[in-house]
């Protein structure tokens, strides 16, 4: 049955009548599908094509080695820094000052051995390690008495012992003991030498720190603080059990009342055959009460030598 007013049709009709428009619209999109299939496959053998090249891998880089810092090697301790020169004792020539490690049987070998042992005793009793040696004037046996019982001194085991000639005004400890001067001590005081270069380790218990050349400007240098500087240096590295100090005449120069501040106490020496009370007495006033008088020496004394010293 036919009718003229869709809306007059049946249900079923309508619903056909859709689904052969569906069915036609459907057939269409299917008849053009291949054909946008095509025209996409010619297009895209038409377009050059580019092949990708893969870059080479980059090669790891490899660890860095680990870098072990090094230690630098250890350094002897000051006193074996020091040049070593053995003292030549046995090559002893005519008109050199006589020394107690020649002559151990001499009763001046033993005053020296009782000297050391008081000395030492005192020393380390109080604490005090610096001391100088001194005469009223020139050619009493100061310089003798230093060195020798400097080498008195040294013979004691484990025991260290400095001697510094500190006499620039006749220095003289070089010639005692046979060695040649690295240098004036003007240097060493000033600072313009190291005293592991200028200091000469004759044994295991003994250094000495020699000079050569007379120095106008001796005061001036025992009392700078430079000098202080180094010998507290000196002091405090080696670690001496006693460090003595070879000075110049009292009554001849101010050395002696220029370097007193940095003694501990000092030694004076006399000869028996000029030294007079009264020159004594005038040392004592040089000396004053700051730095005790540790003891007075008699040299070339009327007795065997055992009595000439007092501490």
């Amino acid at each position: 049955m036919a009718y003229h007013d869709r809306d007059l049709a049946p249900e079923t009709e309508t619903v056909a009548l859709m689904n052969d428009q569906t069915t036609g619209i459907g057939k269409r999109a299917a008849a053009e599908r291949p054909f946008r299939r095509k025209a996409a496959l010619r297009a895209e053998a038409a377009a050059p094509r580019v092949e990708k090249v893969m870059s080479p891998s980059k090669p790891m880089p490899l660890p860095e080695p680990e870098v072990v810092a090094s230690l630098p090697a250890t350094l002897p301790e000051p006193w074996e820094r020091l040049r070593a020169t053995p003292l030549g004792l046995g090559r002893r020539q005519v008109g050199q000052m006589p020394l107690v490690n020649l002559h151990r049987s001499d009763p001046a070998a033993k005053a020296f051995d009782v000297l050391r042992t008081r000395l030492l005793q005192t020393l380390k009793a109080r604490g005090w390690r610096r001391i100088g040696i001194v005469a009223p004037t020139r050619g009493c046996g100061a310089s003798f008495t230093a060195v020798n019982l400097a080498l008195s001194i040294a013979r004691v085991p484990d025991s260290r012992t400095v001697l510094l000639d500190m006499n620039m005004r006749d220095p003289g400890l070089a010639g005692a003991l046979g060695l040649g001067a690295p240098g004036d001590m003007r240097a060493l005081l000033r600072g313009d030498v190291s005293y592991l270069d200028h200091l000469t380790r004759c044994s295991g218990t003994l250094a000495v720190g020699l000079g050569a050349g007379v120095a106008g400007d001796a005061s001036e240098l025992l009392q700078a603080p430079a000098s202080a500087e180094v010998l507290d240096l000196i002091q405090d590295e080696l670690n001496p059990d006693v460090v003595i100090c070879d000075l110049p005449a009292i009554l001849a120069h101010d050395d002696l009342a220029a370097f007193l501040p940095r003694l501990d106490g000092v030694l004076l020496v006399a000869d028996g055959t000029q030294t007079t009370a009264d020159q004594i007495r005038r040392c004592q006033q040089v000396i004053g009460d700051t730095t005790p008088l540790l003891g007075v020496i008699l040299n070339r004394g009327r007795g065997t030598g055992a009595e000439n010293y007092a501490l």
